[in-house]
């Protein structure tokens, strides 16, 4: 077989070029890659496609014709995402002093597998390159292990989130219930369940609720199954500023399909915008003296709020990047994460690794009175339910506690305690009002270190939790997190997307109860840390333990 400009490529000899000898310079990536890592596979399936079009022509199956059926196209589809899997893995070990590089070569590939995917080759040959293409790679790098290549380190009023914060500064008795955009029923979640059935089940004609008969539902699921929906597969972008550091949270912004964010525990957060071409990175908020461990979007996406290792939470703006003010924790300990009371976002909740809530306010920079209470361990997640009266915070012990939130003064109430596994880490919680027309309980998705994704139902107006499914994944040991689709609610179906420590992106159907998996994205090179949508789901982007952020676009049909 041969190799780089025509040289013999011996499988098991010293001499071997493409990944098995030296880098090319930047400019001739694509050259490089195209010659080197498809030429083997070029010469295998040659030889093959021949031998087996002359078997099938013979025995009258499909004479003169390389057409396959579609099953076979998704057995081909999959082959080449495991095809790229590989070299995401091997990728951090190529070009150790040219990072950009790197992220070439992954783009690259996966733009030419795609386009080979199309040349109608049998999916066991296929297989075969696959095997082939590893054997070649561990002769180079040696075995790789699944823990060697992780590499990592352990309002929608007029009004913006910024105008309310100068209100404050100008009037600090303002502090009441400003900012307050709706009342909230005082109703049980029992009775939210009821509301949520009602609803469907007394529908007048035409009314536009989540149903399979409802014409704005089926336009915006595309009149296609579940998996048709969740087909994402192709490489949009990748991003790559945070190359070797950790991107432990990302997130798009509100109601926005370009516009994302992501921190970095190089103690950096990015602004990135996808449109207009090409994607780039907006803005680098610089200023944390740690790790930033965590963020959140404010609902106008005026504001952005971080936590970091160096005990402060910072405030952003993310028009030009200033940090507007800066809270520091008063025990002086790491905070781990936050998130905005969603009907106040002056309110935002921190915790911190001494085990404390706290309810910050971000226009003063004071802690509200009564706004404070203690887990059990350090605090790693949070999530308010849709209408902000119940908060639930989980631990690095394995608890999972909920809070009543006075709308009025900030006030939390400590009200129910689930543990769901000793010593297990709570990583991410996600809370949901209701998730399809099948399943119009309010739930609650959490990733808590038992190789499990777990989804839970909320059973009364106090946050009790009742365990619905599981779904497997690798997760023992990473802060990995998951989210509901945004627009589940309206189809027929309802999916949840997870990272998982196998550098994989999972789409699971929760109301499946066999093959649960819709859909299984490979590409990175690390444990898969975070998973965002965009707002019409046309976008979804995965970030990983060794830096690299993923854009994925949905499969055009």
């Amino acid at each position: 077989m041969r190799g780089h400009r025509g040289r013999l490529v011996h499988c098991g000899g010293s001499s071997m070029d493409s990944d098995l000898g030296q880098a090319p310079s930047f400019p001739d990536v694509e050259h490089w890659v195209h010659n080197n890592e498809l030429e083997l596979f070029c010469d295998f399936t040659n030889r093959k496609k021949e031998q087996q079009r002359w078997r099938k022509a013979k025995e009258g199956l499909c004479p003169g014709s390389g057409f396959l059926s579609t099953q076979s196209d998704c057995g081909m589809a999959a082959v080449w995402q495991q095809v790229l899997a590989v070299d995401a893995r091997y990728n951090a070990y190529r070009t150790p002093t040219f990072p950009q590089f790197r992220t070439q070569y992954i783009r690259r590939r996966s733009q030419l597998l795609r386009e080979n995917a199309k040349c109608g080759f049998e999916p066991g040959l296929r297989r075969q390159y696959l095997k082939l293409r590893s054997q070649l790679l561990a002769l180079r790098y040696g075995p790789l292990s699944e823990q060697s290549s992780f590499r990592a380190s352990s309002v929608r009023s007029s009004r913006t989130t910024l105008d309310r914060m100068e209100d404050f500064e100008e009037d600090p008795r303002a502090q009441g219930a400003r900012g307050h955009r709706r009342s909230v029923s005082r109703g049980s979640y029992q009775l939210q369940a009821q509301m949520n059935r009602a609803v469907y089940d007394e529908r007048p004609p035409g009314s536009l609720v989540p149903t399979s008969v409802a014409e704005a539902s089926r336009a915006m699921a595309g009149d296609t199954t579940l998996s048709e929906n969740y087909a994402f597969a192709g490489m949009h972008h990748i991003f790559d500023q945070h190359v070797d550091s950790a991107v432990p949270r990302l997130q798009f912004a509100n109601d926005d399909k370009h516009l994302l964010a992501c921190c970095s525990l190089d103690g950096t957060l990015s602004i990135m915008t996808l449109s207009p071409p090409p994607p780039s990175v907006k803005l680098t908020l610089k200023g944390h003296g740690g790790p930033v461990t965590d963020f959140a979007w404010s609902l106008s996406n005026d504001v952005i709020v971080s936590t970091s290792l160096d005990g402060t939470l910072r405030i952003w703006n993310t028009e030009d990047g200033r940090c507007i003010r800066e809270v520091r924790d008063p025990e002086s300990s790491e905070l781990l994460c936050c998130t905005f009371q969603p009907m106040n976002n002056n309110l935002t909740v921190v915790g911190n690794s001494k085990h404390h809530l706290q309810v910050v306010n971000i226009s003063t920079g004071k802690k509200v009175k009564g706004g404070s209470s203690k887990l059990t361990g350090r605090v790693l997640s949070l999530s308010f339910d849709a209408p902000g009266r119940i908060l639930w915070a989980g631990d690095d012990r394995g608890s999972i506690f909920s809070f009543l939130f006075d709308m009025a003064t900030g006030k939390l109430t400590k009200a129910k305690r689930l543990v769901v596994s000793e010593g297990s880490s709570i990583c991410s919680i996600s809370a949901r009002s209701w998730i399809s027309r099948e399943a119009r309980d309010p739930s609650l998705l959490v990733n808590a270190c038992v190789n499990k994704l777990l989804l839970y139902r909320v059973v009364d107006n106090e946050g009790t939790l009742q365990l619905k499914r599981s779904f497997p994944i690798q997760h023992g040991s990473q802060h990995v997190h998951s989210i509901f689709c945004p627009l589940m609610s309206f189809r027929q179906g309802a999916c949840v997307v997870t990272g998982s420590e196998d550098t994989c992106v999972y789409f699971f159907d929760v109301e499946r109860n066999a093959k649960a998996i819709v859909n299984k994205l490979q590409g990175h090179g690390g444990p898969v840390l975070d998973v965002s949508f965009n707002c019409d789901e046309s976008l979804l982007a995965s970030a990983d333990s060794t830096g690299m952020v993923i854009i994925w676009r949905r499969e055009q049909k």
